[in-house]
């Protein structure tokens, strides 16, 4: 496996778990939408997520030093391309659904809540994306 799909699968499994845990909560209703517990359950979620992309990818550079350390080559030049493009769709289509939370009436931090659900889900699009190319061999 080659350094740039480790990466693929860190940024896959990291994201999902940490803001899992922050939409988690917020729909069971542990921490509601609004005020200081839901900002320090969200910085904290981010404060984890960049730790372990930071300690993980590491790892994955150590165990593959020549992927780690080499530039892209073509194929994962355009794998990279393609999901992004692809993110794009997806970060496009959540970004115009944003009007049914103003419709209905939710706040602004829900509002803000949505649209970085919608963040979340470009990145695991992207990072899906990358790993069916990577294994496809496109």
């Amino acid at each position: 496996m080659s350094f740039r799909e480790k990466s693929a699968w860190i940024t896959l499994v990291t994201v999902l778990l940490c803001f899992g845990v922050y939409f988690g909560a917020l729909v069971t209703g542990r921490v509601s939408g609004e005020g200081f517990p839901s900002m320090h359950l969200l910085l904290a979620c981010v404060a984890v997520l960049i730790v372990l992309q930071i300690v993980l990818n590491r790892i994955a550079s150590a165990t593959t030093p020549k992927d780690g350390r080499a530039p892209a080559d073509e194929r994962e030049v355009l794998i990279q391309n393609r999901a992004r493009s692809f993110g794009y769709y997806v970060l496009m289509g959540c970004s115009l659904t944003l009007f049914l939370p103003v419709h209905f009436g939710h706040s602004a931090i829900q509002i803000a809540n949505f649209a970085l659900l919608g963040v979340v889900l470009t990145t695991l699009a992207v990072a899906g994306a990358e790993i069916i190319m990577f294994r496809r061999g496109v």
